[in-house]
């Protein structure tokens, strides 16, 4: 055998030794979250790996798709559900194995086992401490957040997917001011893109991202923490459950006369929704919003759209999370699902956000918002993407 030929089999066995090591440098588990009695899928379970940060939560169908290092092979998954046992089990037991059900038990709770309280005025000064400690909780210096943008729509027959890298800069960190302030301190700017189809129209290079920022209801106004507009809001205790092992109170709230001053929603119709605060220290953990309305903008929903046919039968479902980082709290997803009538069509979307890097040591100021982009697909970079979190 000749020096060259052996060389170049020796250098492709390390290629292919290469290969499967990176392969085999990440857990990806896919599967289903159901109910353990009536197996009915069960929507926005948190999902996360317990001595890390990493998670994500199914969707509205109960699927969902978690990405693991593969040093975290020996770490515990939490499965937490309001209203459910939690359910554990380890990372490599979710290896290899597509059609992973995740089984919840329900929970029936009583009046002797839940806290509920009667007066309104609670819940008030409630939703206030968690006003009143967000400069202790989240983030109160420039940062950036680094994350994973997926959005999929559904027009009839037609399937569009993009998937991007957003980067946004937020110059003053968590502080509640008023909308044109925050408009103008926060940033973002896409970095990578990919497509399912080659964009047809000008709509395929819009961004929507403004959607997801205005879901952050920790940094932003017109909603249930603008403890002015609380007379506008009816309050109800859900109780006070186990989520991820502290104790939270969940608060329902509906809005009784809907405006864009109180929801942020151009032409809402109805606004209601729960947010999870933990007891401890005042953070939201969570933030469901249900909203209808009279039209659909895809710059946001809080933009007025002009010159245009009113888009009909409206839905659109928010789900927030936040996680600690350790000792601030940061928006670790976003979850938008909606649906209207245009043109006699059906429409259906859904667009996902998961943070996977913090920056606050030394954040790159982007200024202005990204609302178009035409960026050409880089497929080495989407080769060896994975959309999980970076400390």
């Amino acid at each position: 055998m000749s020096k060259k030929l052996f060389t170049l089999i020796v250098c492709m066995l390390g290629f292919f030794v290469l290969a499967q090591a990176q392969d085999e440098s990440k857990i990806v588990i896919t599967g289903t979250v159901v109910d353990g009695k009536t197996n009915e899928p069960i929507a926005f379970t948190n999902i996360g790996v317990l001595g890390t940060i990493l998670g994500t939560a199914s969707d509205i169908d109960g699927k969902f798709k978690l990405v693991v290092p593969y040093k975290c092979a020996a770490h515990e998954i939490r499965f937490y559900a309001i209203g459910y046992q939690s359910v554990a089990m380890k990372v490599y037991e979710g290896k290899d194995k597509p059609e992973l059900v995740i089984k919840m038990e329900p929970i029936a709770y009583g009046l002797a086992q839940v806290d509920v309280y009667g007066e309104l005025l609670v819940y008030k000064k409630m939703l206030r401490n968690v006003v009143d400690h967000i400069s202790e909780n989240y983030i109160d210096q420039p940062y950036n957040y680094v994350g994973y943008l997926k959005y999929v729509t559904n027009r009839d027959s037609i399937h569009k997917m993009k998937e991007a890298v957003v980067t946004i800069y937020d110059a003053e960190g968590y502080h509640r001011s008023n909308p044109e302030t925050t408009f103008r301190n926060i940033g973002y700017t896409y970095n990578q893109v990919r497509r399912n189809q080659q964009p047809a129209s000008v709509l395929d290079g819009l961004t929507d991202m403004d959607d997801i920022l205005t879901a952050d209801i920790i940094r932003n106004t017109r909603n249930v923490l603008d403890i002015s507009n609380s007379r506008d809001y009816k309050l109800q205790s859900k109780g006070v459950l186990l989520y991820e092992g502290d104790s939270v109170h969940v608060i329902a709230y509906t809005v009784t006369k809907p405006s864009i001053s109180t929801t942020g929603v151009y032409g809402v119709k109805t606004y209601s929704g729960e947010i999870y605060i933990h007891l401890k220290d005042w953070a939201v953990l969570k933030n469901v919003m249900n909203i209808t309305a009279e039209d659909y903008n895809v710059l946001g929903r809080n933009l007025v759209t002009i010159g245009e046919a009113a888009k009909k039968n409206v839905k659109m479902t928010y789900t927030t999370t936040y996680k600690k980082l350790r000792d601030v709290y940061f928006l670790s997803g976003v979850n938008v699902d909606y649906s209207y009538q245009e043109d006699g069509q059906n429409v259906k979307g859904r667009m996902e956000f998961i943070t996977t890097k913090v920056n606050m040591n030394s954040p790159t100021v982007i200024e202005g918002r990204t609302y178009y982009e035409d960026i050409k697909e880089n497929p080495d970079f989407w080769n060896q993407y994975s959309a999980y979190f970076e400390e």
